[in-house]
This record gives C-alpha cells, structure tokens and sequence, in this order.
C-alpha cells in the first residue's frame, strides 16, 4: 500500500470537543450534567447540589490523570466526558510540578526544577503530550469531550497586531491559545437574569469559535446545542 492510499476524503468522525467558560452562578456544571449518558470530572467539589453521574471529588493530579486514562482505555457507557472544571485541573497540574520539585521553599512555576520558568515549561508539555492527546483519544472512542472553565479578562494581539483585552477561559495566558485551537467549539455562556445562553463566535470583547455552522448564539440547554452539531455533522457526512 502506497501513501496515497492512506489519504482521507471524507468527513472526519470523531466525536465533538470543546470549552464552555463563564462567570460563576450561569448554570455551566448544570448544562453539562444534563447531557445524556454524562460523566462529570468533579475537580473543583461543585457538583454535590446536582443530581448526576460525576467522579469522587478529585483532588490531585495523579486522581485526576487516572481518571482520564481509565476513560480513554477502559470499557464504560458514557458518552460525554464533562471536565469540571478545566481552570481547576490545570491547578491541580501546577501543584503536582511544584510539589514534585522536592524543594519546600519553592513555591511557584517561575522558581521549581531549577528556575528560569522550567515549571511552566513543564506544565505546557504536560498538556500538550498528554492531556490533550488522552483527550483525543477519548473523542476518537465517539466520546464528546466538553471542558467547563470559568472567564478571565486576557490581553490579546490579533492579526494585525492590535491588542485587545477579551474575556475567555481562565487559563494559563500560555496555555489558552493551544486550548482554543484543540477545540472544535468554545462557548462563553451568558446570561440576563431571566435567559441563559451560549455565544458560540467571537467578537472584539469575547473569545469565542465553532468549527461547525451553528448559529451565533444558541439556548443554553444540552439537546439545543447537541442536536445543532449533529444536524450539521450529519449534512457534512451526506456531502450537502
């Protein structure tokens, strides 16, 4: 078999994954604990008001990655992975890296394993060598994968070289460009007091993206937003 055999030319099919990212109290841990056959990641012990299907409080890393692996490997009947919340995960990572130092008096990521930011050069690795791969490999089970974060302000140069502040996922500043672009959607979630919804493109003010044709902004509820993927997934597959 020649190289070009192994060439591809139709809609891939792994399963959707992606950010939803908010200000607390909008109702994210509930949107995602309403997805059928769901398994929420409880990482920050946020989950205890809300009847679902979620992990022991996970507290370390090490509780946390064992979690993803036996997702990724092992037999179970959930089809959506529900990570609450990402910011908190990747608090649990720096911990890990910090403590792993073995020195007591260095406490941050600028200063452990021999300073000049060796920490945040091995949490950045860490992310992209294993997280996001056991990720991968999760939605290539046709598992949907959605990471719950909550908002943070960031300074953002775009292509032109301007920058901007918008709000998006609280997360590393150098971390937050490889988490958008491993995304097939993130979503800031908003809300008026009396509706909740998801904007799903970005704007000057607000970090946003979908690689599938849905509409700008869609109600916060699970089947509304699962069903819109499917329905364009499906025209994809049927060459419409």
């Amino acid at each position: 078999m020649g190289i070009m055999d192994e060439i591809v030319d139709k809609p891939y099919s792994g399963a959707p994954k992606g950010i939803i990212y908010s200000e607390p109290g909008v109702g994210k841990t509930t949107f995602g604990a309403s997805a059928e056959r769901h398994i929420i990641l409880d990482c920050e012990n946020g989950a205890n008001h809300l009847k679902c299907t979620k992990t022991p409080y996970l507290n370390s890393w090490a509780e946390i990655k064992r979690w993803l692996v036996g997702l990724r490997d092992e037999e179970h009947p959930y089809k959506v992975v529900v990570i609450d919340t990402a910011d908190w995960m990747i608090r649990r990572l720096t911990t890990h890296i910090i403590d792993s130092d073995g020195n007591e008096s260095t406490l941050t990521l600028n200063r452990c394993h021999g300073g000049y930011g060796e920490g945040k050069g091995l949490r950045e690795a860490t992310i992209f060598r294993s997280i996001l791969p056991t990720l991968d490999h999760i939605t290539n089970r046709g598992i949907a994968v959605v990471l719950l974060a909550h908002s943070k302000r960031h300074k953002i140069t775009d292509s032109e070289g301007i920058e901007l502040e918008k709000c998006g996922p609280d997360l590393p500043a150098e971390c937050l460009s490889v988490f958008v672009e491993w995304a097939d959607f993130v979503c800031m979630a908003q809300s008026d007091g009396t509706q909740r919804w998801l904007q799903t493109q970005g704007d000057d003010r607000v970090v946003a993206k979908s690689r599938y044709p849905i509409p700008p902004s869609i109600k916060m509820d699970w089947p509304a937003f699962a069903g819109a993927i499917k329905n364009t997934r499906n025209t994809e597959k049927e060459g419409k």
